[in-house]
């Protein structure tokens, strides 16, 4: 029958009782399905209404009343239309109003109140020393690995009376689950509540809590009978749970979409609560959570996992730790990838350097290396496979396609780390689609779902995680993959470049995108982004790696290019900068020369890399001692530069700092010091003064300002360019040391030999650390340490240190260098200082005649020892420091 008119005994049953002789009629039809159809249809006022569908099941099992009629109606009408329009036994549709009355009728009746020590309250809690186990935990791994860190971290926020839920979240295959185990069967000693619920699903953790339910209310009057459904008994066990007495803890394993559980987080003062999850959305982040962040294992803990594992085949032998540290680390340290290698080996009988070799071979495939019929130990997925639901729940949460295409992108850049500049710019957004906010929302999906962490800036993807990433693509994206990845490092870096940290993780990045793609990167000429790999090197401080990678290009650039191609040009001007760096400029000046002509044949005299070869060419010229040389080649090379490229472009500025630096060697330091500075002045403010090129001016301009005869401002300039150079770079980066260096080395000259000596030496350590005891700018700065030592009053000592140096000095720089002659010089003067006037004046006299032959007799090293010697000559001796940094 349809709502009648006549008053019920009991108006809510007989709301109840209309309700589901409509329901009924639609057995296939799912409370989801019709809450969302009664939602989407509009009602005769036109207005539409959201339905919970858990509501709609209250509803119909008389437990509650719609507090909104038009929710009521909404659904009926949506009942109503999936029977072809008619009432239950064929009637037909009831008119609103007589179900408003039913419903206002069902409101306003009141219930009689149950007394507190109903079934609810009167479920019989466990006994306080005994334990009820609701749900089964995994079994423990096979070679179970302890991880005290994580197993401490876990018991403490159970421990903390403010924790309510300890939320363990991390990758698929990282061991989430057998920590919440191992917690789960320590807490058993405790006595209570222990419940394991599979939590991927609502459904799920809804029939794991009426199972809880019915087994604590099994020794009741009722037998656990009250609310025949599902829903009803877990709405019971949480009501049960937040008794203010009751000791429990339930773990919910595997959460795949927090949204899901909405009304079903367990909470109490008395409880806790263990989550396991990819998640980390805001949803799970909230007060009374202890976040405990789950990696990979720690390098000795990987070692002990496969020694343990592997140990318990009798026929497998015992692999060396070695091995297996080589192993575990080409894994990455991922728990799966060790546990399923481990598998692998032991079904197979492949030998640990074996199967290390096919992990490291790029031909090998993921779905091979780690096959099912090898399955992890208490993990369902594999490595190749496991990261693809957490793909797809991603999906959802951002543009369609975004997320996939932000996931190939960072497949095929540096696992340890890309700066989201790269992968926010416009190159990037244009590969993902959409705007820059589409860009964010697909890399913070796949932050969510722990594909990737982003945090502080930086984006880091395990590297299995990457590679299974990429041999899921299709092979026909890959070359327009590759061109996007590197326009995007390209754009960011010359956008970002000199920033603390950036450049590193930028030559990174390419360096993994040509392991993965590097073919793809020649097409139509070298990309530009592979030009900045020798310049990053040099600038670094590598010069070695740096010569070795510009040869390299070199090599294919004329195999793909032949020798007429700009990219020759350039990577033989690389070439030769580093061979000058390595300490040997005639060497670079022989490339160099014939270089320059050739580029002007192929480009042009205006081309820019012409002009740079050109400025390398000149700056050789005044490291081998033809100052005057490079003077008048950087004069006019800066004409050509500023009418080709304008004055403010980078290479323009370069070729005002070489042609300032010139001015200065060939005996106008005045000169040098007001160019520097007004360059120093144009740099800050087209750059900004924390620019690197800034600070490289700032700190030339304390050189010549000392040069000039202001020591004192030449210490105050090299300390604003060190303060610089450290917050922008760093204490190590070669520019920061040598800018350490020439600060220690004015201070001596300023009238504090002490402080030079002391600041060196920690300038010294230091370049050893980041640059090598070979290298030239280490040398350097040993031998100016070991002056300034014989100056501070230990002169024996300071030439006996120079003396040592030499050797070392003459095989890195070549005997003719400027750098050994100035060695020689200041062991000269520290002879002088010991007294032995007539041996020091003959030892400089072979120096000055070895710079002039060298660098020239105007050379302003030369006049300077000249000089020197001419005063020792005349008897008038002079104890103190010469005038250079």
């Amino acid at each position: 029958m349809s709502p009648g008119t006549q008053q019920p005994a009991d108006p809510r049953a007989a709301l109840t009782a209309a309700l589901r002789r409509l329901r009924h009629r639609l057995p296939d039809l799912s409370d989801e399905t019709l809450a969302r159809r009664a939602g989407a249809a509009p009602l005769p006022s036109g207005r539409r209404v959201a339905v919970n569908p858990r509501r709609l099941g209250e509803w119909l099992r008389g437990s509650a009343v719609p507090r909104d009629f038009d929710q009521l109606l909404a659904v009926v009408r949506a009942m109503e239309a999936a029977t072809g329009g008619s009432a239950a036994g064929g009637e037909p549709a009831s008119p609103a109003e007589a179900w408003r009355r039913l419903w206002r009728a069902a409101r306003e009746h009141r219930a009689p109140v149950q007394d507190a020590s109903g079934p609810a309250a009167s479920a019989t809690p466990v006994p306080a020393t005994g334990c009820l186990v609701v749900g089964r935990p995994p079994s423990d791994a096979t070679a179970l690995c302890e991880r005290p860190e994580l197993r401490a971290a876990v018991d403490d926020a159970l421990r903390d009376d403010t924790v309510h839920q300890v939320l363990l979240t991390g990758p698929g295959g990282v061991g989430k689950t057998q920590l919440a185990a191992a917690a789960f069967h320590r807490a058993r000693a405790g006595g209570g509540l222990l419940a394991w619920v599979t939590a991927t699903t609502r459904q799920s953790v809804l029939s794991t809590y009426a199972r809880m339910w019915r087994a604590l209310a099994a020794g009741t009057p009722d037998g656990g009978t009250l609310g025949h459904d599902e829903e009803t008994q877990a709405d019971l066990l949480l009501a049960w749970l937040r008794a203010p007495d009751r000791p429990w803890l339930v773990v919910l394993d595997d959460v795949d979409d927090p949204a899901e559980l909405d009304s079903l987080w367990p909470v109490a003062a008395h409880g806790r609560v263990i989550v396991t999850t990819r998640r980390r959305d805001a949803l799970m982040m909230r007060p009374a959570v202890r976040v405990v962040p789950v990696g990979m294992f720690h390098p000795e803990e990987s070692v002990a996992y496969l020694l343990g594992r592997l140990s318990l085949d009798p026929a497998g032998g015992r692999p060396e730790p070695a091995d297996l540290a080589g192993l575990a680390n080409s894994l990455g340290h991922f728990p799966l990838a060790l546990s399923q290698a481990a598998a692998f080996l032991i079904d197979t009988g492949v030998t640990v350097a074996s199967y290390h070799r096919m992990v490291e071979d790029s031909g090998e495939q993921l779905a091979d290396l780690f096959p099912p019929s090898s399955p992890a130990d208490g993990h369902a997925g594999t490595v190749a496979t496991t990261w693809r639901l957490a793909a797809d729940r991603a999906a959802l949460l951002a543009p369609a396609g975004s997320v996939a295409r932000m996931l190939d992108l960072v497949s095929v850049l540096a696992p340890a780390g890309t700066p989201e500049q790269v992968l926010l710019g416009p190159a990037a957004r244009e590969w993902v689609g959409g705007g820059e906010r589409s860009a964010l929302l697909a890399l913070r999906a796949l932050h969510r779902l722990s594909l990737v962490d982003h945090h502080r800036g930086v984006v880091v993807m395990h590297a299995l995680v990457q590679r299974a990433v990429r041999e899921s693509a299709p092979p026909e994206a890959g070359a327009r993959l590759a061109l996007a990845a590197a326009n995007a490092l390209e754009e960011a870096w010359a956008a970002h470049g000199g920033e603390s940290g950036f450049d590193a993780a930028a030559y990174d990045g390419v360096s993994a995108l040509r392991r993965v793609a590097g073919e793809h990167l020649w097409a139509g000429g070298m990309h530009p982004v592979l030009r900045r790999i020798p310049e990053h090197l040099a600038a670094a401080g590598r010069t070695a790696a740096a010569r070795s990678a510009a040869e390299e290009l070199l090599r294919e650039a004329r195999t793909r290019h032949g020798e007429r191609h700009r990219d020759v040009v350039f990577l033989q001007t690389q070439v030769a900068w580093a061979i000058s760096d390595l300490g040997d400029p005639a060497g670079a000046l022989e490339i160099l020369t014939p270089l320059c002509r050739r580029a002007e044949e192929l480009l042009g005299a205006d081309d820019p890399d012409t002009l740079a070869a050109r400025l390398y060419e000149a700056r050789q010229l005044y490291e081998v001692g033809a100052a005057q040389d490079a003077f008048h080649r950087l004069q006019s090379l800066a004409d050509a530069a500023g009418t080709a490229l304008g004055p403010r472009h980078r290479l323009s500025l370069r070729v005002q700092r070489f042609l300032a630096v010139s001015r200065g060697l060939c005996g106008d330091p005045a000169g040098a010091y007001a160019s520097l500075t007004e360059l120093a002045a144009e740099l800050s403010e087209e750059l900004g003064p924390r620019h690197p090129e800034t600070l490289e001016a700032l700190a030339e301009s304390g050189r010549w300002t000392g040069e000039a005869g202001d020591t004192r401002g030449a210490v105050a300039a090299y300390e604003a360019a060190t303060e610089g150079f450290v917050a922008t770079l760093g204490p190590l980066h070669p520019e920061t040391l040598t800018t350490r260096h020439n600060l220690a080395y004015w201070c001596g000259l300023a009238g504090r030999p002490d402080r030079a000596v002391r600041d060196l030496s920690t300038v010294v350590h230091d370049a050893e650390h980041a640059l090598g005891s070979r290298h030239p700018t280490t040398i350097t700065f040993r031998a100016n340490l070991a002056y300034w030592r014989g100056s501070a009053g230990q002169a024996d000592q300071g030439r006996a240190e120079l003396t040592a140096l030499l050797p070392l000095a003459e095989e890195v720089f070549g005997p003719a260098h400027p750098r050994v002659l100035r060695i020689r010089q200041h062991r000269a003067e520290l002879r002088h200082r010991a007294g032995e006037h007539s041996g020091a004046a003959a030892e400089l006299d072979a120096v000055v005649a070895a710079m002039r032959e060298i660098q020239g007799a105007d050379h302003v090293r030369t006049r300077e020892a000249a000089g020197l010697l001419a005063r020792w000559t005349a008897e008038e001796p002079r104890s103190g420091a010469s005038a250079s940094a």
